[in-house]
C-alpha cells in the first residue's frame, strides 16, 4: 500500500494487524494488513483441528498412502466408490469421538429447538457420510473426461451467472463447505470462465500440490488464502470470477460477529470489502447431492446496501452473506460441515 493510504489511516503501531480504513471520497473502502493481505475461508478438507507439519519422511508416507487409496477408488465403478466413501464417513463418525462431539454440540446449538435428538443424530451421521463421499468422489473424477463430470451435473439459475459475467464487473461465488464443494468448483470452470479459488494450503506439500492440480484441471486457478487484497481487487475489476467459502470461524481481528443460527459467529469481513469496493456481483452458489448426480444452485445476486458508514456497511453485508449460507444449511442440513467449530472464537471470548 502506498504512503498516501498509510497517512490517511494513521501509523498507530498498536493498532490491530488488519484494519479497514476509508480512503479518499466517502463510501470508498480499503483493506489493510501487515502486507496488504486478505485472509478468507479455506477450500479444504481440513477442519479446525490442529495438524502440525510433520517430518519430510512422515509427509512422504502420508502422500504415498493417500495415493494408494486414491488409485484404488479410481478404478472402482462410480456407485461403488462413492458408497465406499459413505462407509468411510460412517466409520469416521464412530471412531472420531472429538469431531463427533463437535458435530453434536453444533447441531444442538443450531437446531436444538427445531429437531429432535434422534433427528440431530441422523443429520450428524449423514453429514459424515457426505464428507466421505466428497473426498472419494473428488479423487474418483480425476482422470475421467470432462463429459463424465458434466453428465452427472445439472445447473439451476445459470442465467444469473451468465448475466453477471456479461457485466464485466467481476463475480464472487459465495459458497460454503456444503455438498461436494470441490465438485462444484470444477464443474463451474466447465461453463467457460475461469474461477479463481481462494484456498488454505494443506500442511503436507505433496498432498497440497496434488489437490491443487485437481482443482485446476479444468482451468480454475488456486490462490493462497493470503493472496493480497490488491490482487483480488485487480481480478474482480478485470471482470474475473473469484470463489470464496465464508462459513468458517475467523480470528477476532479479521472478523465481525454476525448472527448464524441465532448465535454470534466470527465471520471474515474481507468479502464485504471486496464487494463494496468493486461492485462485483455476489452470487450465492451451492451444490446439492441427488443420488448419483449433483445439482448446482446459482441464486440471484445479493443486493448490498452502501450507506457510506464503513462499519455498518461491512457488518450488514457480512450478515447478509451469512444469512444466505444459513438458509442453504437449513434446507439441506446433512450437506454442511458440522465438524467445524463455527462458534469457536465466540466461545473463547466468553472465557
Amino acid at each position: 500500500m502506498g504512503g498516501h493510504d498509510r497517512e490517511r489511516c494513521g501509523e498507530n503501531k498498536s493498532a490491530s494487524p488488519k484494519r479497514f480504513c476509508r480512503v479518499g471520497s466517502p463510501g470508498r473502502y480499503h483493506l489493510l494488513g501487515r502486507s496488504g493481505q486478505v485472509g478468507v475461508a479455506p477450500v479444504s478438507f481440513k477442519t479446525d483441528a490442529a495438524i502440525g507439519v510433520g517430518s519430510p519422511m512422515k509427509e512422504k508416507f502420508e502422500y504415498l498412502l493417500a495415493r494408494f487409496f486414491i488409485s484404488l477408488f479410481q478404478v472402482l465403478p462410480y456407485r461403488v466408490a462413492v458408497e465406499g466413501g459413505a462407509l468411510l464417513g460412517r466409520l469416521f463418525y464412530l471412531a472420531d469421538r472429538r469431531h463427533r462431539a463437535v458435530a453434536q454440540v453444533n447441531l444442538n446449538v443450531a437446531l436444538g429447538k427445531e429437531r429432535s435428538e434422534r433427528e440431530r443424530k441422523r443429520i450428524a451421521v449423514a453429514a459424515f457420510e457426505n464428507l466421505g463421499r466428497t473426498v472419494v468422489e473428488f479423487a474418483w473424477v480425476q482422470g475421467k473426461p470432462a463429459a463424465e463430470m458434466m453428465g452427472r451435473t445439472t445447473f439451476e439459475g445459470i442465467e444469473h451467472y451468465e448475466a453477471a459475467i456479461r457485466e464485466q464487473k467481476g463475480v464472487v461465488i459465495l459458497t460454503a463447505h456444503f455438498g461436494n464443494w470441490e465438485w462444484m468448483g470444477m464443474s463451474i470452470s466447465l461453463l467457460g470462465t475461469r474461477m479463481n479459488v481462494v484456498a488454505r494450503p494443506l500442511d503436507n506439500p505433496d498432498l497440497n500440490r496434488m489437490v491443487n492440480a485437481w482443482r485446476e484441471r479444468f482451468g480454475n486457478r488456486v490462490l493462497n488464502k493470503r493472496t493480497s487484497a490488491a490482487e483480488l481487487l485487480r481480478l474482480l475489476r478485470a471482470g474475473e470470477v473469484v470463489g470464496i467459502l465464508l462459513d468458517q470461524n475467523t480470528a477476532p481481528g479479521e472478523a465481525v460477529f454476525v448472527d448464524y443460527f441465532g448465535r454470534p459467529a466470527a465471520t471474515h469481513k474481507g468479502l464485504a470489502v471486496l464487494a463494496l469496493r468493486t461492485g462485483a456481483a455476489v452470487l450465492p452458489t451451492f451444490i446439492v447431492r441427488e443420488g448419483s448426480r449433483h445439482r448446482v444452485l446459482i441464486e440471484k445476486r445479493l443486493e448490498i446496501v452502501r450507506t457510506g458508514d464503513l462499519e455498518r456497511d461491512l457488518t450488514e453485508a457480512t450478515a447478509l452473506f451469512t444469512r444466505t449460507i444459513e438458509a442453504a444449511v437449513r434446507r439441506y442440513p446433512d450437506h454442511w460441515l458440522w465438524v467445524h467449530r463455527r462458534w469457536k472464537t465466540q466461545e473463547q471470548k466468553k472465557r
